[in-house]
């Protein structure tokens, strides 16, 4: 992939052009050090939940996984590997129907109703090539749920369409701590209210749901590209659409092994100290950061038309990582409602070194890290600070004026301050590259394996 010095660059922030690339995870430095961990040993929990057809369900994850081993034919025109990637697209369908036949245990109907949705879409698939509408249910917070069929992992990869497989769980404890954001949502519209300094609105009438799962099985390009810990529905299911709200899954276990193998090290080694809260609470924290950031992407000052717009000049990826950091950082002051500014401040910037590992100019949220890196530091506050003291105190003011300096630029064509982010981005990626020796050494992200 060449993303060398000499790759042309944009022109309002800096930012080297993306290329597009087969490798995965492609925002991940050269040859990243990557945690492994296994996920349902045993498959233990799978078959608490599906006893009767579980082995099925194992069986199509191996198939799905040979379909993205081969890539999708609509972007590989070779007759032999078409002829292939239908072949088990076929024999999947077959094992998500065994599955529906066999299973029988309580609370599984829809699961079992998914499935034969699934096998109908995938036979429709590889006789046509074309994926049959579908209308999404979010998970029920006492079922299994299941997708299977077209989705996005920004993996950019080399294929149009890729199929995913997911089989995930209700995590009830931790959904609480979304809810207790969600259930509060004019405290948090208050609170942003008050940093952007006037009345706001949503520009979505319905704001998207979050529900908070354990993954238990994936497969295709769920397994063979990026682990995401978060998925939007329908945004990246394609050719499908809700009844409802929008919805997000984010898998709880995911997010806990990724914080314990990889951010909390990265943490200790920058930091030069361990994390002074425990991992329970980092992950409820960063649940409510996350849902914050959620409920962000939508809030805009009142005065503005429409969704608002962007200051001249700025691309796409431009102003997605600027969205991106925009969600952020309201997020992070929003939780501050809902979290000490101790744990809150830990669970951001474990996250946030994490995020740093990546290529900013390959994936928004690390744009989002790069620049918000870059912003404190020219506003005189270490993200290294000293142990004994509570980080976030000290950056909430700057944080603030971040966010209404990202308004302006995004919503209301204001491109007075495109010159100060763009310096506050070079500055980030300055402070990214001091910590390329830390990055080459410990892991920065997951791979995983079932049973």
């Amino acid at each position: 992939m060449t993303t060398g010095l000499g790759q042309r660059r944009t022109a309002s922030l800096d930012i080297p052009l993306r290329s597009s690339t087969s490798e995965t995870p492609f925002w991940h430095r050269d040859e990243p050090v990557l945690a492994v961990t296994r996920l349902d040993p045993e498959y233990a929990r799978l078959k608490e939940h599906f006893p009767n057809g579980w082995d099925h369900l194992v069986h199509a994850k191996s198939l799905f996984d040979g379909i993205a081993a081969l890539d999708i034919p609509q972007v590989e025109p070779s007759a032999g590997r078409r002829e292939q990637t239908v072949s088990l697209a076929q024999a999947a369908a077959q094992e998500l129907l065994a599955f529906a036949d066999k299973e029988t245990a309580p609370g599984t109907q829809d699961a079992v109703l998914h499935a034969r949705t699934a096998a109908q879409r995938l036979t429709v698939y590889a006789r046509t090539g074309e994926w049959e509408p579908i209308t999404l249910q979010e998970p029920h917070p006492d079922r299994p749920w299941f997708y299977c069929g077209p989705i996005g992992t920004w993996a950019m990869r080399a294929a149009a369409q890729s199929i995913g497989f997911l089989v995930a769980v209700p995590s009830n404890d931790l959904q609480q701590e979304v809810d207790m954001v969600t259930l509060r949502t004019s405290w948090v519209r208050d609170r942003v209210a008050e940093v952007l300094g006037g009345e706001i609105k949503s520009i979505q009438d319905m704001q998207p749901s979050m529900c908070v799962l354990d993954l238990l099985l994936s497969g295709g390009e769920s397994a063979v590209g990026h682990k995401n810990f978060a998925h939007f529905f329908p945004l990246e299911a394609a050719r499908s659409r809700v009844n409802g709200p929008e919805f997000t899954v984010v898998f709880a276990n995911i997010h806990r092994e990724r914080i314990q193998n990889c951010s909390l090290r990265l943490f200790r080694e920058i930091q030069g100290a361990e994390a002074q809260t425990r991992l329970d609470g980092l992950l409820r924290t960063s649940l409510r950061w996350f849902r914050g950031h959620d409920l962000a992407h939508f809030w805009r000052k009142s005065t503005v038309t429409d969704e608002g717009r962007p200051a001249e000049g700025l691309t796409p990826f431009e102003r997605m990582g600027l969205e991106e950091t925009y969600a952020d950082v309201l997020g992070l002051l929003s939780a501050g409602l809902f979290s000490s500014d101790l744990h809150l401040g830990e669970a951001y910037r474990v996250e946030l070194f994490r995020y740093l590992s990546r290529r900013h100019h390959h994936f928004a949220d690390t744009t989002a890290a790069v620049l918000t890196a870059g912003w404190l530091q020219t506003h005189q506050v270490s993200l290294e600070p000293d142990t004994s003291k509570s980080w976030l105190p000290s950056a909430r003011q700057a944080l603030e004026e971040l966010a209404r300096t990202l308004h302006s630029t995004l919503w209301e064509e204001d491109a007075s301050q495109v010159a100060v982010l763009r310096s506050a981005l070079a500055t980030g990626a300055d402070y990214q590259k001091r910590l390329g020796s830390v990055f080459q050494s410990l892991p920065t992200d997951l791979s995983y394996t079932f049973g």
